[in-house]
């Protein structure tokens, strides 16, 4: 367990964030949609946030706390479902200048 305490741990995770981080930029330039800095707050946020849910559920089961862990993943689960439809809704949202160049 001293492997994710190390710098080798941060090291590869933050390679593989980089990674991720580029592979959505070229996937939405790939579907048509240019990501503008809200858009990127947008998704850190929900990423953030679905890192909580999760977080809280792992460490409530590791607690054996089997009651909150269900109640996290109903509740805060379902917010970040309902989240991640809104703000991919809001990522494919079309500048109104080149929607109108368009037609």
């Amino acid at each position: 367990m001293s492997f994710f305490n190390s710098g080798t741990f941060w090291f590869i995770e933050g390679i593989l964030c980089c990674l991720a981080a580029t592979g959505f930029k070229y996937w939405m330039e790939d579907r048509g949609v240019k990501l503008t800095w809200w858009k990127w707050g947008l998704v850190t946020l929900w990423i953030a946030f679905t890192g909580f849910v999760l977080a809280f559920i792992g460490v409530s089961i590791g607690e054996n706390e089997m009651q909150a862990a269900q109640m996290a993943a109903l509740i805060f689960g379902l917010i970040a479902v309902i989240a991640a439809v809104i703000v991919w809704r809001l990522l494919h949202l079309k500048d109104k200048n080149t929607a109108n160049s368009k037609t």
